[in-house]
């Protein structure tokens, strides 16, 4: 993989982010958003565990959506997005040598995995990890170089090693009423409908590039740069400078917009402007057609479900946590004594 360390703003950026999908719901695309070529990518052998091969392509489908909020959140990338983006994909491999790891130990045991528990895990991926949207999965796996029969299949082998590592070292001890009460209430937002959380934001967009205007992306950063420092030397409100500077349909309304749901934003700019608290500033961030500044007004988050739906999830995760000693030695001990090899 490419981790070469970007120093500027290139048109094969940008170009790379509307591929992806991009920072925006469809409601706030550009209509002149330019077409793009998509090469064919190939699915080389990224690592072997024991002689069990773990591809690029899985690696890549990891790694992705770590890549598409990078690109966003760093558009002139740097040493930052670099190490932020090597730091992940040695996460990614990390975790997939691992699983391999398990699954070799466990290959002659016989574990058999329901079609409908592989359904069920798509279509919760689908739901917290691309906002309820097929589409973007698909778009995900397409740049990666995996089909969804090649997903499934990782999903088979990551089911596969979560229900063998609970036979070995989840099924200890019950957990107390008490246990399971304090965990739902310590993790209970994780359980929810995410695509119905909203929020109320306002934006400042800078285009890449004007019409009529001899400008660069290079140029356009640093004017994006520009403005984020008067707002945040108090030169100029968020409202000024959104009537001031912003292309943005909204901007003579002070650059602010209706409260959205999350499922109605791309995933990457979902999980940037969810992860704020209300009056943060965030950007300048990577859009298709420039860069966005954007405040958090407010968000509501999505109701939990009761914990009488989700017991048996919360039962699992309390424990996860009362065996993740035991199983992480047992992890090391496999790694110690496995051939690995890392090719990429």
């Amino acid at each position: 993989m490419n981790l070469k360390q970007g120093t500027g703003i290139t048109a094969t950026i940008l170009a790379g982010l509307v591929a992806a999908g991009g920072l925006l719901s469809g409601q706030e695309k550009a209509k002149t958003t330019p077409s793009v070529n998509k090469s064919q990518t190939v699915n080389r052998i990224a690592a072997t565990v024991n002689g069990r091969p773990v591809t690029s392509g899985e690696v890549r489908a990891r790694l992705m959506p770590y890549l598409r909020e990078l690109m966003i959140l760093f558009p002139k990338q740097g040493p930052r997005f670099t190490a932020e983006l090597v730091k992940a994909k040695k996460a990614v491999i990390n975790e997939l040598i691992e699983r391999e790891l398990v699954l070799s130990e466990f290959e002659t045991r016989g574990y058999m995995i329901p079609d409908t528990a592989i359904d069920e895990e798509l279509n919760r991926r689908i739901l917290y990890q691309f906002n309820g949207k097929r589409d973007a999965l698909l778009s995900a796996l397409q740049q990666s170089g995996m089909t969804l029969n090649d997903y499934r299949e990782s999903i088979r082998k990551e089911t596969t090693v979560a229900a063998m590592r609970s036979s070995r070292y989840d099924r200890g001890i019950p957990p107390t009423p008490d246990e399971i009460r304090a965990e739902y209430n310590a993790s209970k937002s994780d359980y929810r409908d995410i695509t119905k959380d909203r929020i109320t934001y306002e934006k400042i967009f800078i285009p890449s590039s004007v019409f009529g205007e001899e400008t660069t992306p290079e140029q356009q950063y640093a004017l994006a740069l520009e403005v984020r420092h008067k707002l945040d030397a108090k030169e100029l409100s968020f409202a000024d400078a959104a009537k001031a500077y912003s292309s943005d349909m909204h901007a003579q309304d002070g650059g602010l917009w209706p409260s959205i749901t999350r499922g109605e934003l791309s995933v990457e700019f979902a999980n940037i402007v969810f992860s704020l608290q209300p009056g943060e500033i965030i950007g300048p961030l990577l859009d298709p057609a420039g860069f966005t500044i954007v405040r958090v007004k407010s968000k509501q988050l999505a109701p939990a479900p009761p914990l009488s739906k989700v017991k048996e999830a919360v039962d699992d995760a309390v424990r996860r946590k009362q065996s993740e000693k035991r199983y992480r030695e047992w992890v090391e001990r496999l790694r110690d004594k496995a051939v690995i090899r890392i090719f990429i």
